[in-house]
């Protein structure tokens, strides 16, 4: 049976800033947000998933409900966007109500094979429902999305990220 999908265009996903987030204080520059795009863009990591919250009942088995694809810079570089492609229409649905609030996962720090070292480098957004947000000050998805006719989430976002093992 097949799904049908839709793409959410330009999802503000960090700012620039200093955000009290679950695992401590983040840092965000402008840097971080740069080095995230030429990671994203060098395929140094798979485009990152849209998942259900951080953590789930079916762990490692739990479904990607889409990509974050086209990550790129906007407003002189202090916000970082990027285009929820593949999210089924069903989900894509729900989101206002069901996760109105959404979280970046990455990794700080991270040296690619090649050497290079990356600030950020992005790997997936959580949907949130109950749990608020670290990172304030993005614009409204609802907003954006209603320009596509879409239904979309609440612009307010808790960052994760994590070192590399």
């Amino acid at each position: 049976m097949p799904v049908t999908v839709t793409t959410i265009r330009n999802v503000e996903l960090v700012r620039v800033g200093v955000h009290e987030i679950s695992t401590g204080t983040w840092v965000v520059s402008r840097a971080d947000l740069a080095d995230a795009v030429a990671a994203s863009s060098a395929g140094i990591v798979r485009d990152p998933v849209i998942r259900l919250g951080h953590d789930g009942p079916l762990g490692d088995g739990a479904p990607a409900l889409g990509r974050v694809r086209n990550l790129r810079t906007t407003h002189g570089g202090d916000v970082l966007v990027g285009d929820f492609t593949d999210v089924p229409c069903a989900v894509a649905g729900l989101l206002p109500k069901a996760w109105p609030q959404r979280s970046v996962e990455g990794l700080i720090g991270y040296e690619a094979p090649d050497g290079r070292t990356y600030g950020f480098v992005m790997t997936a957004v959580a949907l949130l429902g109950a749990t608020m947000p670290g990172v304030d000050g993005l614009a409204d998805l609802a907003d954006v999305a209603a320009l596509y006719g879409l239904a979309a989430a609440s612009g307010r976002r808790v960052v994760v990220v994590a070192s590399p093992p």
